[in-house]
Parts: C-alpha cells; sequence; structure tokens
C-alpha cells in the first residue's frame, strides 16, 4: 500500500505527464460486497487521439496510477470497450471496428498500431461484459450482442450478432455490469439495468433510479456493483451497489462528498475492465428496508393512517411523525421513538443520541437512504414536517416520501437546500440516520 505521501508524489508526476488532475481523499472503507483483483482499471480516450489508462482503489474511490500515451490513435474514435487488460476495442465514424494491444500501462502507456478487425460498426455504444458477450446500441435505439471467441479476436472471432431489443435503447451510457449484465443510463436522468438471457432471446429492464443521472457522459462499471460516473466539468464519482443483481436501486451507496476527482477526466470516452470485481448477493441493507417500506405505502390515504399507530384516529392527528417513524420500526430498527407525533421532535431525539446531521451548504448533511428528513429545527416545537429518504440522486436531489403530504402519502423529489414543508413552511435542518445502519 502507498503511504499518502508517497501516493501524492506519484500523483503529481502523473499529473504533469498527462494533463490531468487528480484529487487524492481518505473515505470509508467499501461498503459493496465486491471482491476485485487488484485496482480498478479504466481506459480512456483524450480528445488527440491519445490513450489513458487509470488505476483506482475499489475501497475508497482514490486514484493509485495514471499513464497516457504519446501517440494518438490515427483515427477519431467514436465508441471504445475494453476486452481485457491489455485489449481494446474501438470503432470510428466510418464504422471501422479496431482492436487496439496495449503492450505495457505500467510506468508509460504503449500500444501497437490499431488491427482493422471489420467494418459495419456504427454502434452508438460499446460495452462488454467480460464473459464472451459485447453490446452495442444503435441510432434507431435497437440493442445487439455479438459473441467474441478469443481474447484478442480477428474477424472470424467476433459474430453471432443477436438483436436484444429494438427501439427502446436510445441510451447516454452504456457499460457491463456482469456476465450478461448491463447498467445505463438515459437523457431524462433514469439509472437503468438489463439483465440479459442465457439465450440472448429476452432481457428483464430495471429503474434504478428515476432521476439525477442526466449530468453524466461516461458511465462505467469493473463489476461487483461498482459504477464510475464522469460528468463534463470533469469530475468522477463513485457509486457501490450492494446488490446489483436485485434489480433495486434503493442500496445504492453515494460518495458525493468524496469525489474520485473534482476535476481533471478530460477523456471523452472510456471503459473500464469489465472482469476486475466481482459481487456477492449480501442480507438485504436495512436502509434498503426502509425505502422499500416507504415506497410501497405511497397513495395510502388518511383514512387508513391508523396502520402507522392507532393514535393517528384516521388523521384526527397529525400523522407524518408516525409514518416515519412506522418505516424504521416496521423495517426492525430498535429503539425507534414510536410515542412521539411531532416532527421536529424526531428531530431532536436525533440530536440527543447523536444520530442528527445538520444540513450545510458546504456537506449538504450526507443524506443517506432511509434516513430521516427534518423541516425546521430539531428543537421539539410544531410547524415542522418529517420525510423519508428513499433515493439520493447524482445531481444533489433527493426522493422522499412522507405522510400526511395532500392526506395521503407522498412521494417527490426535492432540492434539500430550497425545499420546505410544514405548516410553518420551514427549510430542512438535517436529516436523522436509523441506529445500526
Amino acid at each position: 500500500m502507498f503511504g499518502n505521501r508517497m501516493r501524492a508524489a506519484l500523483l503529481a508526476f502523473s499529473v504533469l505527464l498527462s494533463g490531468l488532475t487528480t484529487t487524492v481523499l481518505t473515505a470509508a472503507p467499501a461498503s459493496a460486497a465486491a471482491s476485485c483483483a487488484g485496482g480498478v482499471s479504466v481506459y480512456g480516450v483524450l480528445p488527440d487521439g491519445r490513450l489513458s489508462y487509470t488505476t483506482i482503489d475499489p475501497d475508497n474511490g482514490n486514484i493509485t496510477h495514471v499513464v497516457v500515451s504519446s501517440k494518438s490513435l490515427g483515427f477519431t474514435p467514436k465508441a471504445l470497450a475494453t476486452l481485457n487488460f491489455n485489449t481494446l476495442l474501438v470503432t470510428s465514424p466510418a464504422g471501422v471496428l479496431y482492436r487496439v494491444d496495449v503492450v505495457t500501462n505500467s510506468g508509460s502507456l504503449t500500444f501497437n498500431d490499431p488491427i482493422d478487425v471489420q467494418h459495419g460498426w456504427t454502434h452508438n455504444l460499446l460495452a462488454y461484459d467480460g464473459h464472451g458477450h459485447l453490446y452495442g446500441t444503435t441510432s434507431g435505439g435497437s440493442l445487439l450482442q455479438y459473441l467474441v471467441s478469443a481474447p484478442k479476436p480477428g474477424a472470424n472471432q467476433i459474430g453471432q450478432r443477436r438483436e436484444i431489443g429494438s427501439g427502446g435503447f436510445a441510451l447516454k451510457t452504456l457499460s457491463a455490469s456482469g456476465d450478461d449484465r448491463l447498467i445505463a443510463t438515459a437523457a431524462d436522468g433514469q439509472l437503468i439495468s438489463y439483465t440479459v438471457s442465457q439465450t440472448g432471446t429476452t432481457y428483464t429492464r430495471a429503474q434504478l433510479d428515476d432521476a439525477g443521472w442526466q449530468s453524466f457522459e461516461n458511465l462505467v462499471s469493473p463489476g461487483g456493483g461498482l459504477y464510475y460516473g464522469k460528468n463534463p466539468d470533469g469530475a468522477m464519482y463513485w457509486y457501490e451497489d450492494d446488490d446489483p443483481a436485485d434489480g433495486s436501486g434503493t442500496d445504492i451507496a453515494y460518495h458525493l462528498n468524496d469525489p474520485v476527482a473534482s476535476r481533471g477526466w478530460t477523456q471523452y470516452l472510456l471503459s473500464a475492465d469489465p472482469a476486475g470485481c466481482t459481487s456477492t448477493t449480501p442480507v438485504k441493507p436495512l436502509r434498503s428496508k426502509i425505502a422499500t417500506l416507504a415506497t410501497g405505502e405511497v397513495g395510502t390515504g388518511e383514512a387508513s393512517c391508523d396502520k402507522y399507530n392507532d393514535a393517528c384516529d384516521r388523521g384526527a392527528l397529525d400523522w407524518c411523525a408516525m409514518f416515519a417513524t412506522w418505516t424504521w420500526s416496521a423495517a426492525g430498527v430498535s429503539g425507534v421513538p414510536r410515542g412521539t407525533f411531532i416532527a421536529r421532535a424526531l428531530g431532536k431525539w436525533g440530536v440527543d443520541h447523536d444520530l442528527f446531521k445538520y444540513r450545510s451548504s458546504s456537506t449538504h448533511g450526507s443524506p443517506k437512504i432511509g434516513d430521516w428528513v427534518i423541516y425546521g429545527a430539531p428543537d421539539g416545537t410544531t410547524g415542522g414536517h418529517v420525510d423519508v429518504i428513499t433515493s439520493v440522486h447524482p445531481d444533489g436531489t433527493l426522493t422522499v416520501v412522507g405522510g400526511n403530504v395532500d392526506s395521503k402519502v407522498t412521494r417527490k423529489v426535492i432540492d434539500p437546500d430550497t425545499a420546505r414543508s410544514g405548516r410553518d413552511n420551514v427549510l430542512i435542518s438535517g436529516y436523522v440516520s436509523p441506529p445500526g445502519a
């Protein structure tokens, strides 16, 4: 392992060499059930046609190695897929599919002249799953699958073209996240996963998030539930999906205050080594249970609020706090203050139990899925409101679910810096984390 001083010196040298700006940050250990063979390997194409190679520590998101080639590819790349540690597939605007063999990516990045493999590759996006299948999207919105039968394929070793689906794959980004599993974003901000059947004749689509992912120009995954997204301003963020095969995004951990880099990623194409990480299916996390329970109640009317607490009396009392404590209790959180019926009193309870996180302009309180959102100061007085966070989006917005909103359980997307609620129309003061989460 590098010491902080040695790592900083290495990255400073890499910055001078490549023109990339990197940020070294300290982070908590990964929460995803990912097992990675070394660092996460990411190849990229710079605007001048040179290649870059970056390794990222999967446990904390820190960059540990950067090299950039001195020569360019010699053509304008359109789409990029990483087959393995030292083999890339790159297409040109003319539809030529090239194979690029990397000679070294340790002290420097060198590669042999690109090899013309096939023609007719007009795909917008490419992704290789590390298990023999190459995927591509077309301008018409089709998803195609190809069999790759060699580590360094020639013209006869990429074939068996199958159309997985047509018309519904107008995607902004595409990456493979496992064996016949894809992760993608759409222009409207959705985060989507696709699981393709072994026969390649059917697929399952799951919406992991309904908003907030539209800013990413690139989204890559080495597998294992790890996702890396690059913004146009050159910042890269990382995410951990506790169970990437469950079709749910409620268990994705966000590191909004701890990016891989705050600027400097000027590559316009990125691709990760798809066989770098694997995952195991964990026990469903507590935070995910809370979000699932809250979402399942959306639309429940005031006349049925007694299910959250007998004291509700069909809406005779304000019941947003009753709903919030019910979600925690039903998920198995111990010590929940079920007798507290005032939202701002739940905030005070959080302060008293060292579970309250104040919202500020710099850290935003680090909201997480399953937290309570407290509107109004956590002082126990009336006039506030409480919601439950069910999703944290990359753009900083939150999806929240709350009781006693328009006389029912309601879901909405909010900007936590400007959102107001409660009888006194107050701002968010902070968040309360469930104990044990």
